[in-house]
This record gives structure tokens, C-alpha cells and sequence, in this order.
């Protein structure tokens, strides 16, 4: 089992104060838009994600105790993968595709698509409540959707040697949980920039989703 806390240069009695400036330090300097590396950010964003969130925190601490248990059991298991190690990393990226990248690429499109169809109908009277009902309806199922996503994304480890398709998925669902939560402020008070802003979100989330479409084909096993 990783080390969350030695992945932040942290002891495990780390503040949440302290947590919270090592990972905004670590992650501004290794952010893939200035240069830094792919595999280490995702990893700083899982860390970050586990050890800010007190019940998740609270589980993992408690593994953590019994570490030793878990490193020798890992350590028998890789003991046996090494005799077919190319195998199984190219199963194991198999297996991530199938049930990770698949559905969730699927959840994200299934937000994405009916999205401008969506802004269509509401237009036609954004202040007649069963038109933004019906809005909100597809934002609050919308949500459901990504919060599934981000759910699956957490359940099994990207194979190290895919990790830039793993970080895109990432980027890719969070774009579109920060453009429904635009569009649910466009809703609470009919501001159109919230309503643009979220648009524009929504369409660098499908830019990242062709682009990391283009390299999940370009796999070779």
C-alpha cells in the first residue's frame, strides 16, 4: 500500500493545514501545464483526495497500521508476476480499459451530448419553472453520472505506463463537474456568464475526451 503521506513529504501526524500546502506546492510543481510529470500529479491527486476527506482519511490510517501485513502480501504477489510480466501489465491495462476507462467515458458523454439540446429547450423561456425544472433535472442527473464516475476512477490504480491517458480522464470528468456546477449557478440566479462559462467547460471537456480517445487507440499490447 502506498505511503499517501510520504507521497506529500509528510509524517502521518501531519496537520490538515499541512497537508493542504504540501499538495498545492507539489502540485503546482509538477502540473503537466508547466512542464511537470504526468504520473506524479495523478498520484499527488488521489493523495490529496484521500487525506482531505476525514472519513476516507480516517479508513486509511487505519490500514496504514497494519502496512508491514499488507507490503508482504504484496511483495509475494509480485514475487509470482514477475515471471510474466509483460503479460500481465498488458492484462492489466486491459482490464483498467474495460472497467474503468470504458464507463466512465461513456457516463461522460452521456452528460455531454444532450447538453446543448438542453440549453435549447430551456431558452425558449429560461423563467417558465417546468422548462428549468426540467433543466435542473438534467443537471442533477448529469451530477449523479460524474459523481459515479469519479467514484470508479478511485476503485483501481492507472497502469503506470498509461498514466497521461489516466490524468487526461481525470481532467476530463472534473471539467465537467466544475461546468455543471456553473450552469447550477446560471439556474440560481439567471446570470449569463455562469450559463457561458459552463458551455465553454463542457467543450474543452470534449476536447480532452477526443484527444485522449485518439491515444487509448493508439494502445499497443
Amino acid at each position: 500500500m502506498k505511503n499517501l503521506y510520504k507521497q506529500l513529504g509528510l509524517e502521518k501526524n501531519a496537520t490538515r493545514a499541512e497537508i493542504k500546502s504540501a499538495y498545492r506546492l507539489l502540485a503546482k510543481k509538477y502540473h503537466p501545464d508547466t512542464g511537470g510529470d504526468n504520473e506524479k500529479f495523478l498520484s499527488l491527486q488521489l493523495a490529496w483526495e484521500t487525506l482531505n476527506d476525514p472519513k476516507k482519511k480516517a479508513i486509511y490510517d487505519k490500514l496504514l497500521i497494519h502496512e508491514d501485513s499488507y507490503a508482504d502480501i504484496k511483495n509475494k504477489n509480485w514475487s509470482s508476476d514477475l515471471k510474466n510480466n509483460s503479460t500481465n501489465k498488458d492484462q492489466n491495462i486491459k482490464d483498467w480499459i474495460k472497467k474503468i476507462y470504458n464507463p466512465i467515458n461513456s457516463c461522460i458523454t452521456k452528460v455531454t451530448k444532450p447538453l446543448n439540446d438542453e440549453i435549447k429547450k430551456l431558452s425558449a423561456d429560461p423563467y417558465d419553472d417546468e422548462l428549468m425544472d426540467a433543466f435542473i433535472s438534467y443537471l442533477d442527473e448529469s451530477r449523479k453520472k460524474i459523481e459515479k464516475a469519479s467514484s470508479l476512477f478511485k476503485s483501481q490504480a492507472v497502469p503506470s505506463s498509461i498514466s497521461s491517458i489516466g490524468l487526461d480522464l481525470y481532467h476530463c470528468f472534473s471539467q465537467v463537474e466544475d461546468a455543471l456546477d456553473e450552469l447550477d449557478r446560471y439556474t440560481q440566479g439567471y446570470v449569463d456568464d455562469y450559463l457561458f462559462d459552463g458551455k465553454q467547460m463542457m467543450k474543452e471537456a470534449k476536447r480532452i475526451q477526443l484527444k485522449m480517445n485518439i491515444n487509448k487507440r493508439n494502445i499497443s499490447f
